[in-house]
């Protein structure tokens, strides 16, 4: 699996000058693409919005992974992470059949890579058209 973050131009604001999202994508052609759009690009602005949120979530994977902490909730607009020795489980609350699904589970080491990857591009300057991507078990 292999996922791509880059900036996309929303167009000029007035005040702002232009203005860009933050993107998470599965690069084209993946087998499996739509479960690592639902609960890993779709989920990723909601949970890390910045390099100091994603510094929080990877000290709570490592905190498990450690043995520090045997589970640890986290997570924010909608989106929880429930961080075990098992793995990460993302839930979506919006939708009642995101919640608890085989499909929302990823390795401990998944997620600390994809968090990694997203500090590093959210730390880029924002016109930047550098893409990061990010190789997956």
């Amino acid at each position: 699996m292999e996922l791509r973050f880059f900036h996309q131009s929303a167009g000029p604001h007035p005040v702002l000058g232009e203005v860009f999202y933050d993107m998470a994508q599965v690069s084209p052609g993946q087998a499996g693409a739509q479960r690592y759009e639902l609960y890993v690009c779709s989920t990723l602005e909601a949970v890390a919005q910045t390099p100091a949120s994603c510094d929080r979530l990877l000290r709570y994977l490592a905190s498990v992974l450690d043995g520090t902490e045997q589970s640890i909730c986290a997570g924010g607009n909608d989106v929880v992470l429930n961080i075990d020795t098992t793995g990460v489980q993302v839930d979506i609350s919006i939708n009642d059949d995101w919640i608890g699904q085989p499909e929302g589970k990823f390795t401990l080491q998944e997620w600390q890579k994809i968090l990694e990857n997203w500090k590093y591009f959210l730390e880029l300057p924002k016109g930047s058209d550098e893409i990061v991507l990010v190789k997956l078990l």
